[in-house]
């Protein structure tokens, strides 16, 4: 659920100035702003405009989502785009839990045979049919049993002399023949089967696994889902006070980064203050390999200047320096011009 919103006051200048600043127009419907203007996403919508791209219902006091460039309430959201839980039907939001490919709400993922829910840290096994407790668990592949006549494996396709082969998956195999289907690894304990293929536990969450946006591990048993990123609980933290966040607690998402709402609030007055210290003439830009380049507002060089963190090599003079380069009197001679 997207929760980036703000109100911000839009006014009028009555006094008459060399330049104008640009109006700010509404994104839904083109018209000027004035006065309360909701901004989301550095987009800006007149209160009245801000409304369900479906049902038309006014977004402005709760949550929403955003699919496709559209602005949908939670009830549309869910009806068109959501997550059903495989156990009950019900749409799933917050605290859920992912396994083989399927959505569960936590209380409704449960132990095939006692009907329990499993509990946070618990082993689940599947057998290739049923998800079982540590309790009801039986041994993953059927141990081998005698075989009157001969059949064929489901591997090789060969026929299966007389003596023993593996029950798996409804087929009989040799015992060398049930393989992981991505790396040929021959299957002896734990396996996981998708579309009917068996799979040893590293494959099947590569091919089909779901990543923590946090750590980029795969993530087994329990999933936090916020838009369309997924963490484990323990690490869907705020970004800013590094606090985790409980189950049914709102939060704020933006891009890769969530955060609580208060934190969000105490982060956009501290950036604030951070701008009004900054000197007046420099506009700080992120470069990679821990480049910085400040391009100056009040004064223009006729080539960049380049300061540099920790231990970078200057790309004007290739010196490598331990603090920050004074370009302007160790690799830059040329003269700069005012710029009003």
């Amino acid at each position: 659920m997207v929760m980036v919103k703000e109100k911000v006051a839009h006014a009028q200048d009555t006094h008459h100035h060399s330049t104008e600043k640009p109006l700010i127009q509404c994104y839904k419907c083109g018209e000027p702003c004035k006065g309360e203007v909701l901004r989301v996403q550095n987009k800006h919508f007149h209160l009245k405009c801000f409304t369900c791209k479906v049902c038309g219902c006014d977004l402005a006091q709760g949550g929403f989502f955003m699919k496709n460039g559209e602005y949908l309430c939670t009830l549309d959201y869910q009806r068109m785009h959501g997550t059903r839980c495989n156990g009950c039907g019900d749409f799933v939001e917050g605290e859920v839990v992912t396994a083989l490919g399927k959505t569960y709400h936590p209380a409704c993922f449960v132990c095939t045979i006692c009907k329990r829910p499993f509990p946070a840290g618990d082993r689940v096994t599947f057998n290739g049919k049923d998800c079982l407790c540590q309790y009801c668990v039986e041994p993953m592949s059927p141990g081998p049993k005698d075989i009157l006549g001969s059949s064929n494996c489901a591997g090789c396709g060969r026929d299966i002399k007389n003596g023993q082969a593996l029950l798996a998956l409804d087929k009989q195999w040799h015992l060398g023949c049930f393989k992981c289907k991505a790396c040929s690894k021959v299957l002896t304990g734990e396996y996981i089967s998708k579309d009917g293929a068996p799979y040893c536990e590293k494959d099947y969450q590569i091919h089909f696994g779901v990543q923590c946006e946090a750590c980029h591990q795969f993530i087994t048993g329990k999933v936090l889902e916020a838009g369309d990123k997924h963490y484990h609980p323990s690490c869907a933290r705020c970004s800013r006070c590094n606090q985790m966040f409980t189950e049914g607690e709102e939060m704020y998402l933006q891009g890769s980064t969530v955060w609580h709402p208060g934190c969000k609030n105490t982060t956009r007055t501290e950036e604030r203050h951070r701008e009004r210290l900054l000197p007046p003439s420099l506009l700080f830009l992120q470069k990679t390999e821990r480049q910085v380049l400040y391009s100056l507002l009040a004064m223009r060089w006729h080539h960049p200047v380049f300061y540099h963190i920790h231990r970078t090599r200057c790309i004007v003079c290739c010196h490598l320096l331990e603090t920050a380069c004074s370009a302007l009197s160790v690799c830059h001679t040329e003269p700069f011009s005012l710029v009003f």
